[in-house]
C-alpha cells in the first residue's frame, strides 16, 4: 500500500528500568472490563468514565459514582446516578461540578448488577488567578493496537505526570496487516464503517491493561485526528455514504472518551458535527487550545497528499484545515490570553517538510525552480505529507503571522501524528531561513504506530535522515527516527523543559525506559535550546 510513510521510506532509503504495571489480576481476566478514564480537567470540574462490562449489563443499568479526597474514600465530596444502556453501549460518562481548584480526586462506580470499578485517580486544574510554580504534562500520540504492544504506557504509568494529553489517532479504523507495517498483536475487527465496528475497535485497544492504568491515573485531554474515522479523511468534502460514516466514529469517540461535551452529535440537514475546539486553562500558567484539524478542513489538491510537489491550488488563500469559525476562534484566543504558556494541541505538523528540495539555487536566490515557470512555486520542493499543514500553506502562513504581528509570546505547538520525532522553529515564511521564529514546535513519536524505523525493516537511518531532512528543512532542529515516545512538558514560569522519553521496544511486552533528549524554551523566546 503506497501511503506517506512509505513515501518517507523510500525517500530517505535514565538508567533502563523494567516496565511492569502493577495491575490488578483479578480485574485483568475479567472480560469487557475497560477500567476506568478522567479528562477535561478545570478548576471546578472533572468528566470521570467507565462501562459497565457484559456480564453486569440489563436493559439498563443504574451506576452510582462517587468522588472522594482520599483512597480509601472516608470523606466522600460527591456521589451520584447515571443510567445507561445498550444505545450508550453502556458506557458512563459523567461531569462532576462543585470541585475544588487543583485538588486530588478518587473516584469510583458500582452497579446494582454488581459491578464494582477499580478506582481512579484525578486532578482539578488550579484556580484561573493562581500561578503554580510548576506542572507536568505528557503528551502522546498514535497507538496501532496491531503494531506493538503498549510499553510507552507502562513507562508513563511509572512517571510523575499531572496531566496527559492525546493528540489523536486514538484508534486505527483498519485491521489490514500491511496498512502500516505487518502486526505484532491481531485485531479480529473488520474495517470499522457501523457504529458498533467503531465500538468494537475502542473496547479492543481499551482492553490492554497498560491503556488502562494510564487512563486510571491521570486526567487526560483528547483530541481525534483521521483514523478515528478513515484515514486522511477531509471533513469539508465527504459523501453521503462518508458522513454517515464520519458520525459513527464521531459517535464512539465521544462514548469512549472523558471528553466534553458529554451530549451527542448534533444533526443538521443530515450533517453530524460537534464543537471539539476549545481552551483549557491551568491559573495563569499555561492555557491549552484543543484544535480540530479534521472536521471542517478542505480536501486533498495537487492530484494526492503525499510525495508530490506543489500545484497552484495548493496556494489558494481561500484554502483552510481549521474552518473560518475555529480560526477566527483561535486567533481572538490566542490574542487575549494572559497565561505564560500557549500551547496548541495540534493534530498535524506544522513546519514545513519536504523530502528534497528540487532546486536548491533557485531557492538560495528566491527563484521559481526549473521545473516551474509560475513565481507562486517560489521555494517548492517534494513534499512529504499534504495532509498536514503543508496542504494549507496560506493559512498557516496567515496563523503563524498573527502571532509574530501581535508579538505573542510563548507560542508552543505539541504535535503528533507522524510517529517519529521533530522538532524546530515556526515562521510565517518558511522560505526566509534568516527570519525569526514566532514559535515552537516539538513532534512526539508514536506510542506504537510504525515509524521509519519499522518500515526500513528494523533499520535505524536517524544521522542519514536528519542530515536529508535538514538540508531540505533547515527550520528542523531535532530528528529521530527509530523510538517509541511519550513527550513529558515540565512546564515553570521562566521556561517549558521537554524531553522524549522512550522505550527500547514495543514488540515485547515489557521494555526498558530512557530519556532520549532534553530541551528547554525559555521564557519570551521562541527558541528550541537542546540539553
Amino acid at each position: 500500500m503506497l501511503n506517506r510513510r512509505s513515501v518517507l521510506k523510500g525517500a530517505l532509503v535514565a538508567p533502563a528500568v523494567l516496565l511492569a504495571s502493577q495491575l490488578n489480576s483479578a480485574r485483568a481476566s475479567e472480560p469487557g472490563n475497560l477500567g476506568v478514564a478522567s479528562g477535561e480537567p478545570r478548576p471546578n470540574s472533572v468528566v470521570i468514565w467507565t462501562r459497565v462490562p457484559e456480564s453486569y449489563q440489563s436493559s439498563s443499568v443504574s451506576v452510582t459514582y462517587q468522588l472522594s479526597t482520599d483512597e480509601s474514600f472516608t470523606t466522600i465530596v460527591t456521589t451520584g446516578q447515571f443510567i445507561t444502556d445498550a444505545s450508550l453501549d453502556f458506557t458512563v460518562k459523567v461531569t462532576v461540578n462543585a470541585l475544588s481548584p487543583f485538588t486530588r480526586y478518587y473516584y469510583r462506580f458500582s452497579t446494582t448488577t454488581g459491578y464494582q470499578s477499580v478506582i481512579g485517580r484525578t486532578l482539578t486544574a488550579p484556580a484561573a488567578n493562581s500561578t503554580p510554580r510548576q506542572l507536568t504534562f505528557a503528551y502522546v500520540s498514535c497507538q496501532d493496537y496491531t503494531q506493538g504492544f503498549y510499553t510507552t504506557y507502562a513507562a508513563l504509568a511509572q512517571d510523575d505526570i499531572d496531566y496527559c494529553v492525546m493528540l489523536g489517532d486514538n484508534m486505527y479504523e483498519t485491521g489490514a496487516a500491511n496498512f502500516q507495517n505487518g502486526q505484532v498483536r491481531l485485531d479480529p475487527i473488520a474495517n470499522a464503517t457501523t457504529l458498533d465496528e467503531y465500538r468494537s475497535k475502542y473496547k479492543l485497544y481499551m482492553s490492554d491493561l497498560n491503556y488502562q492504568e494510564v487512563r486510571r491515573l491521570f486526567p487526560w485531554v483528547y483530541i481525534w485526528d483521521d483514523h478515528e474515522v478513515f484515514n486522511n479523511y477531509a471533513g469539508a468534502e465527504l459523501s453521503a455514504s462518508e458522513r454517515e460514516r464520519q458520525a459513527n466514529g464521531y459517535t464512539a469517540f465521544l462514548e469512549f472518551m472523558p471528553v466534553t461535551p458529554v451530549t451527542p452529535l448534533t444533526t443538521v440537514d443530515g450533517v453530524s458535527s460537534v464543537e471539539l475546539y476549545r481552551k483549557i486553562s491551568f491559573g495563569t500558567l499555561i492555557d491549552l487550545f484543543v484544535l480540530d484539524e479534521r472536521q471542517y478542513r478542505d480536501g486533498v489538491v495537487c492530484s494526492r497528499d503525499f510525495a508530490v510537489t506543489a500545484c497552484e491550488e495548493l496556494f489558494d488563500p481561500t484554502r483552510t484545515m481549521l474552518g473560518s469559525d475555529q480560526k477566527d476562534w483561535i486567533k481572538s484566543q490566542l490574542g487575549t490570553s494572559t497565561a505564560r504558556w500557549k500551547v496548541l494541541l495540534n493534530e498535524v505538523m506544522m513546519m514545513r517538510f519536504e523530502a528534497i528540495n528540487l532546486d536548491p539555487a533557485a531557492r538560495a536566490k528566491k527563484l521559481p525552480p526549473k521545473n516551474f515557470s509560475n513565481s507562486a512555486l517560489t521555494d517548492q520542493g517534494l513534499y512529504i505529507n499534504l495532509d498536514a499543514w503543508d496542504g494549507y500553506p496560506s493559512e498557516r502562513s496567515d496563523l503563524l503571522a498573527y502571532i509574530g504581528d501581535n508579538q505573542i509570546k510563548n507560542v508552543v505547538v505539541w504535535t503528533g501524528d507522524i510517529h517519529n520525532c521533530y522538532a524546530g522553529g515556526l515562521r510565517p515564511d518558511f522560505s526566509d531561513v534568516s527570519s525569526p521564529a514566532v514559535a515552537v514546535e516539538v513532534v512526539g513519536g508514536s506510542v506504537s504506530s510504525a515509524g521509519l524505523y519499522e518500515l526500513l525493516g528494523n533499520v535505524d537511518v536517524t544521522r542519514l535522515g536528519t542530515r536529508v531532512l535538514q538540508k531540505a528543512n533547515p527550520h528542523i532542529e531535532y530528528v529521530e527516527l527509530r523510538y517509541h515516545v511519550y513527550t513529558k512538558a515540565v512546564v515553570t514560569p521562566r521556561g517549558m523543559f521537554l524531553s522524549y522519553e522512550a522505550v527500547d521496544t514495543i514488540v515485547a511486552e515489557t521494555s526498558t525506559n530512557f530519556t532520549l533528549a532534553r530541551f528547554v524554551i525559555p521564557n519570551d523566546q521562541a527558541k528550541l535550546v537542546q540539553l
